[in-house]
């Protein structure tokens, strides 16, 4: 590739699957982002991207491409940034960070709080994606971080930890068992809500309600965290789910927070990152500044 900036323009619009965003990312219109584009086309023989719906989705030819396009990048940039460390107070860039509708909702206020304060110019995306996509996009550059629960996220990814949580039983203020003791007997005996989703940690949720002969009793299912508070509240079902999110919702609805009568493991939240982006300097800040933010010390490698 004869111009490097190019590469850019192949990473941005590999990460964010749109001319527009891509121009956002780089501080570039969308008509320099699209002269770019033509011009990678005609020096690859290859469309790139096609539109497919509302997205510019890769060709096969730049599927197979972007492995060593953006890693010839990453070197680029470790060499450069061996002199140029990341500047916060000036950088002008968007961080792209994987995590659920539970991690936007309990950890992204103080996040985007010290970020306004430190790097006013930096902005924030989320993505919520499936696990193998993840560490496609951890490895890409796509995403800079995922932030959760992911004991699926093992090959080449660092993680660090942030803090221990643990699941609490979340009921209705109105629910018959609102002001009793609950017991093992009564918590089987009752209708369940459950958060399900394929790759997430807390698939040890359904199996302990299954060991308890609660199999019958999981009435809803659902694969998002946001919606399960508005059938708690109007209805007698019970909700596992992780403490800290169910005293953030309590502040907003009129729920009754108890402990499990299970046996149920506490769960680490950490962050993870791709090893390729270990020493990245603006990666390195990202992490602590969240790490901080959570007074999180402990990092374990993947």
């Amino acid at each position: 590739m004869k111009d490097l900036n190019l590469l850019y323009v192949f990473e941005a619009m590999w990460r964010d699957r749109s001319v527009t965003l891509a121009a956002e990312s780089l501080g570039l219109t969308q008509a320099a982002v699209s002269s770019a584009l033509k011009r990678l086309r005609n020096e690859h023989g290859d469309k790139l991207f096609t539109q497919v719906g509302r997205r510019m989705e890769p060709t096969p030819y730049a599927v197979n491409a972007a492995q060593p396009l953006l890693t010839a990048l990453a070197m680029i940039r470790t060499t450069a940034n061996a002199h140029v460390p990341f500047c916060p107070e000036t950088a002008r860039r968007q961080f792209t960070i994987r995590t659920r509708d539970i991690g936007e909702v309990v950890y992204f206020p103080r996040i985007l709080q010290k970020i306004a304060l430190l790097a006013p110019g930096v902005r924030l995306r989320t993505t919520f994606l499936p696990i193998d996509e993840t560490v496609t996009g951890l490895a890409s550059g796509r995403i800079d971080l995922a932030l959760g629960f992911l004991p699926s996220l093992e090959t080449a990814i660092h993680r660090r930890v942030l803090f221990e949580q643990h699941y609490v039983c979340v009921m209705s203020a109105c629910h018959p068992l609102a002001n009793e003791e609950l017991t093992y007997d009564l918590f089987r005996a009752q209708n369940h809500l459950l958060v399900e989703y394929s790759g997430s940690g807390h698939l040890v949720i359904e199996r302990a309600l299954v060991e308890a002969g609660a199999r019958n009793n999981i009435k809803l299912r659902l694969p998002q965290y946001l919606s399960a508070p508005h059938f708690i509240v109007s209805s007698d079902l019970v909700w596992c789910a992780p403490a800290v999110l169910a005293e953030t919702l309590s502040n907003h609805y009129d729920l009754v927070i108890k402990p499990v009568p299970l046996s149920l493991p506490p769960f680490e939240i950490a962050l993870y990152w791709h090893d390729r982006f270990h020493r990245d300097p603006a990666n390195q800040w990202l992490r602590e500044l969240i790490a901080s933010t959570y007074g999180a010390s402990l990092v374990v490698d993947g």
